[in-house]
């Protein structure tokens, strides 16, 4: 009995050491590996090409503009459905919203910041956010005291500024602190009056903007839906605003139809492509 008991005993203790040599087995192993090997972050969706961007600014510079372009490396379509600026004076401007990324399409993002009245190092940040690809985006800005808007009349420097910034979103004259002057003036005018509030505030200016035409002079012929094209979409990449209220602008299609109207008959020009008109008896 005493003997039985005894092996008893030796066998679990051999057992018991084996174990215990096979824990301190794997830990080693374990331990041997890179961290990055054991505990490894899943592959990103997105590539972005400089997630980081510096710039140090020039005297007579009122902005700072970036692009930010990415690589869908993955086999299945990416959505941002936002972005998010640290700050009011950084504006990120996206193809679409929700921002769609077929699998290994690449496109890109336009941001501006607003250097006015601004001086030194300063440092900002970009969220994108998205259910499966968020990424933080950085800019660090050096503004030397030669280089500050400071130096330059502040009506010339917003001047300056909403031109950069409706080149980079020609829808912006109706956001934000343009509302003012650009959006509300028009709310319940039409025709005449209309063009005069909405209009001629850039195209009639005493010191109008050399981009900006001048109504007057223009010669060459038209599309018959010219006038229609431009005041209701405006055109992307220019200062010219989409004014229907479908892209974002003021006016409902009675007040589009009243303007459209209004220039076509104060700013005659030849047609292209007219429609053809009916027939008598038709």
């Amino acid at each position: 009995m005493m003997r039985d008991s005894t092996s008893c005993l030796r066998q679990r203790g051999f057992k018991g050491t084996f174990c215990d040599m096979r824990i301190v087995f794997f830990a080693l192993l374990f331990s041997a590996l890179p961290a990055e090997r054991i505990f490894a972050d899943p592959p990103e969706l997105l590539h972005w090409e400089s997630p980081s961007q510096f710039f140090t600014a020039k005297p007579g510079d009122i902005t700072a503009r970036f692009t930010y372009k990415v690589v869908n490396v993955s086999g299945s379509e990416v959505v941002i459905d936002d972005v998010r600026p640290s700050c009011g004076c950084t504006t990120a401007e996206l193809p679409g919203k929700p921002w769609r990324l077929a699998p290994h399409e690449t496109n890109k993002m336009e941001v501006l910041v607003d250097l006015r009245g601004k001086e030194g190092k300063l440092f900002k940040t970009i969220n994108v956010v998205s259910s499966n690809a968020p990424k933080q985006l950085t800019i660090l800005l050096d503004i030397p005291p030669e280089a500050a808007t400071s130096r330059m009349p502040a009506d010339m420097a917003n001047r300056l500024f909403g031109q950069q910034l409706g080149s980079l979103d020609h829808q912006a004259v109706f956001k934000k602190e343009c509302v003012q002057c650009h959006l509300v003036p028009a709310f319940g005018k039409t025709g005449e009056n209309l063009f005069h509030a909405a209009c001629g505030i850039c195209h009639e200016a005493k010191n109008r903007a050399t981009m900006v035409p001048d109504l007057h002079a223009l010669k060459t012929p038209i599309d018959d839906n010219y006038w229609e094209n431009w005041v209701s979409h405006g055109k992307a990449g220019t200062l010219m605003p989409g004014f229907a209220a479908a892209d974002g602008g003021p006016l409902n299609e009675a007040q589009v139809t009243s303007l459209v109207e209004y220039l076509t008959t104060t700013f005659p020009r030849p047609v292209q492509n007219m429609r053809p008109q009916p027939e008598d008896g038709d």
